[in-house]
C-alpha cells in the first residue's frame, strides 16, 4: 500500500515537470579584464631636463594641461636667433625683388637671394617645432597610471616618461570558444562581476575579432558596459562574465 502511494506520487511529480518550461542554459563564466579605450606612454626625442612634471600617480588632468615641460632656454634663444635670420633673408629677398622689377640686378642674383631665404625659414620652422616639444600636453582628459620620470632628470631620447589612460572610457576584453559564435553576436548581452568591487554590471558585445585563433579554437571579444555608474570600474581590474544563450 505505502509502495503504491510513492509510485503515484513520483509519477505526478514527472507529469508536473513535463509540464513547466525549459530552463534557460547558462554556459560557465569566461574570465575577461578591464582596458581603458585610450591609452597612452608618453615620451620625447628631446636631450633636456625636465623641470616640470606636475601630475603623480593617480591623479587626474584635463586635455590641453601641461604633463611635461623641460629646460628648452638654449633652444628658444636659437629659436629667436632663426627668427631674426629669416627675417633679415626675408627682407633681402623683398629688396632683391624689387631690384629685379626695375631691372638693376641680374636673375642668378634674386634666385641666390631666394634660397638663402628658403634655408633660414626651413631652419626656423625647424627651432619652431623643436621649441613646440619642449612642452607635452595631454592628449586627452585622464589620470596618470604611472610616471616613470622625475623633475631634474634628463631623459634619453625615446625613454617612456608617463603613461596616461582615460579610465572613464573603458572595455572589456574576452577570450570565448569560436563555437559560441553560432550565437553569440555583437549586441548580445552579458552580466559581468568585477573582481575587485565585487559588483555585478550589465554589459554587451560591442566587436569580435577578425579571425579565430586556430590552435585554441577561440576568438576574442570587446564587451561594452551598459549605461550607468562604472566610476569604480578601473583599467586592469578582472571578471568573470557570463552569457545566456538567447531561445535556450
Amino acid at each position: 500500500m505505502r509502495e503504491g502511494v510513492i509510485v503515484r506520487l513520483a509519477t505526478v511529480l514527472v507529469l508536473s515537470l513535463a509540464g513547466l518550461p525549459a530552463l534557460a542554459q547558462s554556459d560557465p563564466p569566461v574570465r575577461g579584464v578591464v582596458r581603458a579605450v585610450r591609452d597612452a606612454s608618453i615620451a620625447t626625442d628631446l636631450n633636456a631636463r625636465i623641470v616640470k612634471l606636475p601630475f603623480r600617480e593617480g591623479e587626474s588632468f584635463k586635455a590641453g594641461d601641461t604633463l611635461v615641460a623641460f629646460d628648452c632656454d638654449r633652444t628658444e634663444a636659437e629659436f629667436r636667433a632663426a627668427e631674426a635670420e629669416d627675417t633679415v633673408n626675408r627682407i633681402a629677398l623683398d629688396n632683391a625683388q624689387q631690384l629685379d622689377r626695375r631691372h638693376a640686378i641680374g636673375r642668378i642674383e634674386v634666385q641666390a637671394s631666394k634660397a638663402k631665404w628658403d634655408k633660414a625659414h626651413a631652419a626656423a620652422d625647424a627651432l619652431r617645432f623643436r621649441v613646440r616639444d619642449c612642452r607635452i600636453v595631454a592628449p586627452f582628459s585622464g589620470r596618470v597610471a604611472e610616471l616613470r620620470a622625475r623633475e631634474h632628470e634628463m631623459p634619453t631620447a625615446g625613454q617612456p616618461l608617463l603613461r596616461i589612460v582615460d579610465a572613464a572610457s573603458v572595455e572589456i576584453d574576452l577570450i570565448v570558444p569560436s563555437a559560441w559564435l553560432v550565437w553569440l553576436k555583437v549586441a548580445t548581452p552579458l552580466q559581468v562581476k568585477v573582481d575587485e568591487t565585487g559588483r555585478t554590471y550589465a554589459a554587451k558585445v560591442i566587436r569580435t575579432a577578425a579571425a579565430v585563433d586556430p590552435v585554441s579554437q577561440t576568438i576574442k571579444i570587446t564587451a561594452g558596459f551598459a549605461p550607468g555608474d562604472t566610476s569604480a570600474v578601473l583599467p586592469g581590474m578582472s571578471l568573470d562574465a557570463t552569457f545566456e544563450r538567447p531561445g535556450s
